[in-house]
């Protein structure tokens, strides 16, 4: 995956309109919310939980232009209620999830740090 495709910067520039210090500091935020909803997410947690902690990434994620890590955070929300084989569907979906979520953390400081 292409570094344009982890945060599209003409969406995050919509909201800092060329304050690279706003950037950095957006940037910074993100990592340090999505990373602390991260270690929230288990397989046994409630529904409630799962759906809160998904629906919290995808908000953060959208915010900055991380559509792909909004979108498998999307597709976490739908793992709720009696869905056959639940448990597993959730563990398969998060090994994706941390994957998205460690490339696209890496790339909000790879950006942070080019300043």
């Amino acid at each position: 995956m292409t570094a344009a495709a982890l945060i599209d910067l003409d969406h995050l520039e919509k909201y800092v309109v060329g304050d690279v210090a706003l950037r950095d500091e957006i940037l910074s935020i993100f990592g340090d919310q999505v990373q602390q909803l991260s270690e929230q997410f288990s397989i046994d947690q409630s529904d409630d939980g799962w759906c809160n902690t998904a629906h919290a990434i995808k908000g953060a994620s959208r915010g900055i232009g991380a559509w792909v890590l909004g979108d498998l955070c999307a597709e976490a929300e739908t793992l709720t209620g009696k869905i056959p084989g639940k448990s597993e569907k959730r563990a398969a979906l998060l090994v994706s999830l941390r994957q998205q979520l460690e490339t696209t953390l890496g790339e909000a400081k790879r950006l942070r740090d080019i300043n």
